[in-house]
């Protein structure tokens, strides 16, 4: 795991390069490596996780001194892959994951990218063509940003990064605000800045002459969710249950690979309990658990602690509580704007999680991250589809569709919402339904008047396509979770995760966040979609579960940030979207300075 920054074609100074590497710091406190060539500038600082010696940093030359190449991420797969190579007579001189991927590709070029089974965005320079190949994760996991100047390109782990080498504009891309105001978040490929876009997730370019030559997406993981609703009902009940059961337990298997010892942030929620579970049970090393806990929350259903410690004592996990206050909130929040790279409204509760792991000296943690997109956990998972049938009927029938047009318009005005209007002008789709639910703010409140409802809805759905046209979902619930998935998980989790845990050197594993256990479920998600609720679904799992655990209720990883943002006494009587806008305003301020 580590940060790197590239560039071809820019004459860079050896000292503004290493100073914009240097930005990377804390990604990789372990090691720095520069590696240049005529206007080809490679730079790394590492996370030592696999073979913490010295000759497993990077940039690394492959053994036929061609190739170089930088590394950001975790290959689970990498012994199995190792084992093929030494099997080809290649003599690798490292026990590491980068060494494998290096060789991989000089072995067999960009064909070997669909070996590797983790999270990954890399660099390989070809000395001898004189050429880039950069690629990144079917999840987009891990990100590679490109930013476009007028004498070549630089490719590197942050936003942030690219703007210190001063090559990059910072004009604004009014899409982007848009998306950050009504979502809370950035839409890839787009960043906050118009000259940065992000490498599409399942994506590898080709870089020549400091130009983009060619790009090729060469995983989709939407089409997973099409295969999976093209499965009939037919599995047995045990039959689904025990591939549930395999497909988790080899993916906490692969995560748990490592040559440090590892954490995980365990709440109170389904998703770390199991992960702390199959992770015990698997594991031979000690697992450490690390909880955040809040003043505001204490004694109350958003206190994680009591499920924790049930957790932690059942699968004899050393276990660690951070408890935060409002002053450490007032202290911490510059520290927490300075690491995030886009604006989001989210990642707080990882950055104190992460802040956490390493007053541990942990460098390795698994979040539950995933695990309600993936298996239906959230609430509107039985909403959206209910409400959607329900509109479709009402709007056959010419009077309840007047009667429904003026309620929800009388609902509308009354909450002082327009969400209620557009819950009737807009919802022909399972997607525009979605899209309502997750919309944080109105057009009303909207700085940005370049775009409405209606037409960012149309650009949005463009990128949740597998192919040039729709595909048509028989099941309402493996729409939702593809929808997720592409837009919520992929843009706000996994992006503060990458941010707010690499802040402090902590790389942050998502085993409900992978290729292959997306696959090897995709023939009973129908199946799924049929049970009562997440615990139902995972129920071959209950028995590792301690009989005092409460679920009752989803409460998600909360954190009590509208109380500290806030000064205001009578807090409850704050309008939620004032208190949303303010803080959506603080944030963009902080990004112009």
């Amino acid at each position: 795991m580590c940060g790197f920054i590239t560039s071809f074609g820019i004459s860079f100074k050896n000292t503004d390069f290493k100073s914009a590497l240097n930005h990377l710091s804390r990604r990789g406190p372990d090691s720095e490596g520069v590696w240049t060539d005529d206007k080809v500038f490679m730079g790394s600082r590492r996370l030592a996780i696999f073979d913490l010696n010295n000759r497993s940093n990077q940039p690394m030359r492959s053994l036929c001194s061609r190739f170089i190449i930088v590394f950001n991420g975790a290959i689970y797969n990498y012994k199995e892959l190792r084992e093929y190579l030494l099997k080809k007579n290649i003599n690798l001189k490292t026990e590491s994951d980068t060494e494998v991927i290096l060789e991989l590709f000089a072995l067999e070029g960009s064909s070997m990218i669909n070996k590797l089974k983790g999270m990954f965005a890399f660099v390989i320079w070809d000395s001898a063509k004189k050429e880039a190949f950069a690629a990144r994760d079917p999840y987009g996991i891990k990100p590679i940003y490109i930013g476009y100047s007028e004498d070549g390109l630089i490719l590197a782990s942050q936003v942030k990064t690219l703007l210190h080498t001063k090559f990059i504009k910072k004009d604004i891309d009014l899409y982007s605000n848009y998306s950050f105001l009504n979502l809370g978040y950035v839409l890839e490929p787009r960043t906050w800045y118009k000259d940065i876009k992000a490498l599409k997730p399942g994506s590898f370019i080709i870089i020549k002459e400091g130009k983009k030559i060619f790009e090729e997406q060469w995983y989709n993981i939407a089409s997973i969710w099409e295969l999976a609703d093209s499965f009939k009902k037919k599995t047995s009940n045990n039959n689904c249950k025990n591939k549930i059961e395999k497909a988790l337990t080899e993916t906490i298997n692969q995560h748990l690979i490592s040559d440090v010892p590892i954490g995980i942030f365990l709440s109170s929620g389904i998703d770390s309990t199991l992960i702390a579970a199959l992770a015990s049970i698997n594991s031979k090393k000690k697992i450490i658990g690390i909880t955040v806990c809040f003043d505001e929350f204490k004694n109350s259903m958003y206190d994680e602690t009591s499920n924790a410690r049930i957790t932690a004592k059942k699968f004899g996990i050393e276990h660690h509580i951070l408890r935060v206050s409002k002053e450490d909130f007032k202290n911490d929040f510059p520290k927490i704007l300075d690491a995030m790279d886009q604006p989001s409204i989210d990642g707080i509760n990882t950055w104190y999680a992460s802040k956490a792991a390493a007053q541990l000296k942990l460098k390795v943690v698994f979040s539950g991250v995933g695990g309600d997109e993936l298996l239906y956990g959230y609430d509107h998972f039985k909403t959206i589809p209910i409400l959607f049938k329900f509109l479709r009927f009402i709007k056959k029938i010419k009077f309840l569709k007047i009667l429904a047009k003026g309620f929800f318009n009388f609902l509308g005005f009354i909450r002082k919402d327009i969400r209620w209007k557009y819950l009737f002008k807009f919802s022909n789709s399972i997607f525009e339904l979605w899209l309502i639910k997750r919309t944080i703010l109105t057009e009303k409140e909207i700085i940005s008047k370049n775009y409405t409802f209606k037409n960012i809805s149309t650009i949005f759905n463009k990128d949740i396509l597998s192919s040039n046209s729709p595909h048509f979902f028989r099941n309402s619930k493996i729409k939702l979770s593809q929808i997720e998935t592409i837009y919520y998980l992929r843009n706000q989790l996994l992006r503060d995760s990458d941010w707010a845990s690499m802040y402090h050197g902590i790389e942050l594993r998502t085993p409900f966040v992978d290729v292959k256990l997306l696959e090897n479920l995709k023939e009973v998600m129908n199946e799924c979609s049929s049970k009562k609720n997440k615990l139902s679904i995972i129920s071959n799992f209950r028995a590792h579960f301690s009989e005092n655990l409460n679920f009752n209720k989803k409460i998600g990883f909360q954190t009590p940030i509208q109380r500290w943002f806030i000064d205001d006494k009578n807090v409850k009587n704050y309008e939620k979207n004032k208190y949303i806008y303010k803080y959506m305003e603080t944030i963009i301020s902080s990004l112009k300075n």
